[in-house]
Protein backbone atom coordinates (compact mmCIF):
# COMPACT_ATOMS: atom_id res chain seq x y z
CA UNK A 1 0.00 0.00 0.00
CA UNK A 2 1.50 3.65 -0.78
CA UNK A 3 0.54 6.18 1.87
CA UNK A 4 0.67 9.48 0.98
CA UNK A 5 0.95 12.82 3.64
CA UNK A 6 -0.18 16.08 3.12
CA UNK A 7 -2.72 18.74 3.16
CA UNK A 8 -5.50 17.86 0.16
CA UNK A 9 -7.81 20.36 -1.19
CA UNK A 10 -9.93 21.45 -4.05
CA UNK A 11 -9.36 23.12 -7.26
CA UNK A 12 -10.85 25.80 -8.86
CA UNK A 13 -13.37 23.16 -10.82
CA UNK A 14 -14.22 22.02 -7.12
CA UNK A 15 -11.59 18.83 -8.04
CA UNK A 16 -9.09 17.54 -6.01
CA UNK A 17 -6.28 19.56 -5.95
CA UNK A 18 -3.24 20.34 -4.47
CA UNK A 19 0.20 18.04 -4.21
CA UNK A 20 -0.92 15.42 -1.57
CA UNK A 21 -4.44 14.42 -3.86
CA UNK A 22 -2.96 14.67 -7.00
CA UNK A 23 0.21 12.40 -5.75
CA UNK A 24 -2.73 10.04 -4.63
CA UNK A 25 -5.03 10.22 -7.43
CA UNK A 26 -2.17 9.35 -9.93
CA UNK A 27 -1.10 6.37 -7.62
CA UNK A 28 -4.53 5.37 -7.49
CA UNK A 29 -4.69 5.14 -11.18
CA UNK A 30 -2.41 2.51 -11.41
CA UNK A 31 -4.48 -0.20 -9.11
CA UNK A 32 -2.17 0.62 -6.12
CA UNK A 33 -3.93 1.01 -2.64
CA UNK A 34 -3.53 4.35 -1.88
CA UNK A 35 -4.28 5.81 1.80
CA UNK A 36 -3.90 9.69 2.27
CA UNK A 37 -2.96 11.35 5.60
CA UNK A 38 -3.34 14.77 6.36
CA UNK A 39 -5.58 17.41 7.68
CA UNK A 40 -8.59 19.61 5.93
CA UNK A 41 -11.19 22.34 7.62
CA UNK A 42 -13.57 21.24 9.23
CA UNK A 43 -15.69 22.80 6.42
CA UNK A 44 -17.73 21.81 3.22
CA UNK A 45 -15.15 22.06 1.28
CA UNK A 46 -13.19 19.39 3.75
CA UNK A 47 -16.45 17.11 3.52
CA UNK A 48 -15.85 17.79 -0.32
CA UNK A 49 -12.31 16.88 -0.20
CA UNK A 50 -13.15 13.66 1.40
CA UNK A 51 -16.23 12.55 -0.78
CA UNK A 52 -13.90 12.95 -3.80
CA UNK A 53 -10.91 11.22 -2.34
CA UNK A 54 -13.71 7.81 -1.51
CA UNK A 55 -14.88 8.42 -5.13
CA UNK A 56 -11.35 7.92 -6.42
CA UNK A 57 -10.65 4.97 -4.12
CA UNK A 58 -8.90 6.90 -1.82
CA UNK A 59 -8.52 5.88 1.51
CA UNK A 60 -8.99 8.68 3.89
CA UNK A 61 -10.02 6.87 7.36
CA UNK A 62 -6.73 9.12 8.49
CA UNK A 63 -7.94 12.59 7.35
CA UNK A 64 -7.83 14.82 10.32
CA UNK A 65 -10.23 17.97 10.42
CA UNK A 66 -9.33 20.75 11.86
CA UNK A 67 -11.87 23.27 12.98
CA UNK A 68 -10.06 26.52 13.17
CA UNK A 69 -8.52 26.52 9.83
CA UNK A 70 -10.00 26.16 6.05
CA UNK A 71 -9.77 23.65 3.31
CA UNK A 72 -7.18 24.93 1.00
CA UNK A 73 -8.36 25.81 -2.45
CA UNK A 74 -5.71 25.48 -5.71
CA UNK A 75 -5.88 28.60 -8.23
CA UNK A 76 -3.81 29.97 -10.46
CA UNK A 77 -1.66 33.47 -9.43
CA UNK A 78 -4.14 35.74 -11.22
CA UNK A 79 -7.19 33.91 -10.11
CA UNK A 80 -6.12 33.61 -6.42
CA UNK A 81 -5.60 37.77 -6.57
CA UNK A 82 -9.22 38.16 -8.22
CA UNK A 83 -10.67 35.40 -7.01
CA UNK A 84 -9.85 35.09 -2.95
CA UNK A 85 -12.33 37.71 -1.49
CA UNK A 86 -11.82 37.39 2.14
CA UNK A 87 -9.22 35.49 3.88
CA UNK A 88 -9.82 31.52 3.71
CA UNK A 89 -8.36 31.52 7.38
CA UNK A 90 -5.22 29.32 8.26
CA UNK A 91 -4.23 25.89 6.62
CA UNK A 92 -5.23 22.60 8.14
CA UNK A 93 -2.88 21.85 10.85
CA UNK A 94 -0.18 19.11 10.45
CA UNK A 95 2.31 18.91 12.65
CA UNK A 96 4.25 15.92 14.02
CA UNK A 97 1.64 14.87 16.19
CA UNK A 98 -1.00 14.65 13.62
CA UNK A 99 1.55 13.01 11.47
CA UNK A 100 1.96 10.58 13.95
CA UNK A 101 -1.17 9.57 14.96
CA UNK A 102 -2.54 9.63 11.43
CA UNK A 103 0.38 6.69 10.62
CA UNK A 104 -0.82 4.86 13.91
CA UNK A 105 -4.19 4.39 12.28
CA UNK A 106 -2.45 1.92 9.06
CA UNK A 107 -1.47 -1.09 9.57
CA UNK A 108 0.38 -1.37 6.43
CA UNK A 109 2.88 0.79 4.03
CA UNK A 110 5.04 -0.27 1.33
CA UNK A 111 6.08 3.35 0.52
CA UNK A 112 5.54 6.30 2.33
CA UNK A 113 5.66 10.09 0.49
CA UNK A 114 5.28 12.98 2.06
CA UNK A 115 3.83 15.30 -0.44
CA UNK A 116 4.51 18.76 0.83
CA UNK A 117 7.30 20.74 2.43
CA UNK A 118 6.17 19.43 6.74
CA UNK A 119 7.92 20.81 9.90
CA UNK A 120 11.23 18.65 10.52
CA UNK A 121 10.05 17.13 13.47
CA UNK A 122 6.80 16.54 11.21
CA UNK A 123 9.03 14.57 8.94
CA UNK A 124 10.90 13.19 11.22
CA UNK A 125 7.63 11.42 12.33
CA UNK A 126 7.28 10.11 8.82
CA UNK A 127 9.95 8.76 8.41
CA UNK A 128 10.42 6.66 11.51
CA UNK A 129 6.76 5.87 10.38
CA UNK A 130 8.30 4.60 7.24
CA UNK A 131 11.05 2.65 9.39
CA UNK A 132 8.61 0.78 11.22
CA UNK A 133 6.80 -0.67 8.71
CA UNK A 134 9.99 -0.95 6.26
CA UNK A 135 8.58 1.80 3.93
CA UNK A 136 10.26 3.15 0.85
CA UNK A 137 10.57 6.93 1.96
CA UNK A 138 9.71 9.80 -0.82
CA UNK A 139 10.13 13.33 0.41
CA UNK A 140 9.11 16.22 -1.67
CA UNK A 141 10.67 19.57 -0.12
CA UNK A 142 12.85 21.77 -0.88
CA UNK A 143 14.91 22.03 3.08
CA UNK A 144 14.57 18.93 4.94
CA UNK A 145 17.03 20.64 7.27
CA UNK A 146 16.36 19.00 10.83
CA UNK A 147 15.19 16.10 10.15
CA UNK A 148 16.27 12.50 10.40
CA UNK A 149 15.84 10.70 7.19
CA UNK A 150 16.98 7.42 6.23
CA UNK A 151 20.09 7.66 3.78
CA UNK A 152 17.99 5.42 0.97
CA UNK A 153 15.28 8.11 1.04
CA UNK A 154 14.18 9.60 -2.35
CA UNK A 155 14.58 13.36 -1.86
CA UNK A 156 12.99 15.84 -4.52
CA UNK A 157 12.94 19.31 -4.88
CA UNK A 158 9.80 21.69 -5.24
CA UNK A 159 9.72 22.63 -8.86
CA UNK A 160 9.05 25.95 -9.96
CA UNK A 161 6.46 25.27 -12.64
CA UNK A 162 4.16 22.18 -13.37
CA UNK A 163 3.37 21.55 -9.86
CA UNK A 164 0.33 19.22 -11.17
CA UNK A 165 2.26 17.24 -13.49
CA UNK A 166 5.41 16.53 -11.08
CA UNK A 167 2.50 15.22 -8.21
CA UNK A 168 1.57 12.87 -10.87
CA UNK A 169 5.22 11.96 -11.86
CA UNK A 170 5.99 11.50 -8.15
CA UNK A 171 2.58 9.35 -7.46
CA UNK A 172 3.49 7.19 -10.61
CA UNK A 173 7.13 6.66 -8.92
CA UNK A 174 5.68 5.48 -5.75
CA UNK A 175 3.56 3.17 -7.65
CA UNK A 176 6.50 1.61 -9.29
CA UNK A 177 8.42 1.04 -6.11
CA UNK A 178 5.49 -0.14 -4.46
CA UNK A 179 5.80 -2.60 -7.51
CA UNK A 180 9.11 -3.93 -6.49
CA UNK A 181 11.06 -2.08 -9.28
CA UNK A 182 14.34 -0.43 -7.88
CA UNK A 183 14.27 3.23 -7.22
CA UNK A 184 16.39 4.04 -10.79
CA UNK A 185 13.85 2.07 -12.69
CA UNK A 186 10.99 3.03 -11.09
CA UNK A 187 12.33 6.79 -11.77
CA UNK A 188 13.31 6.26 -15.51
CA UNK A 189 9.53 4.08 -15.65
CA UNK A 190 7.72 6.78 -13.87
CA UNK A 191 9.14 9.90 -16.12
CA UNK A 192 8.16 8.03 -19.44
CA UNK A 193 4.22 7.11 -18.34
CA UNK A 194 4.04 10.47 -16.95
CA UNK A 195 5.41 12.32 -20.02
CA UNK A 196 6.78 15.57 -17.57
CA UNK A 197 10.12 16.92 -18.17
CA UNK A 198 12.49 18.74 -16.17
CA UNK A 199 13.08 22.20 -17.37
CA UNK A 200 16.47 22.75 -18.64
CA UNK A 201 19.25 23.92 -16.36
Amino acid sequence: MIVVVGRPGLSTAGRLGLPAARVALAAAETGARVELVGSVGDDAAGEQVALELGRHGIGHAALLRDPAASTPHESSDDEEKEEAGPDRGPVPHLDAADVALGLSYLADCQVLVVAEPLSPAALTAASEAAAYHGAALVVVGDDEAGATLPDDATLLGVPDADVEAFSRLVGLYAAQLEAGQPPADAWQAALESSGWEPAAE
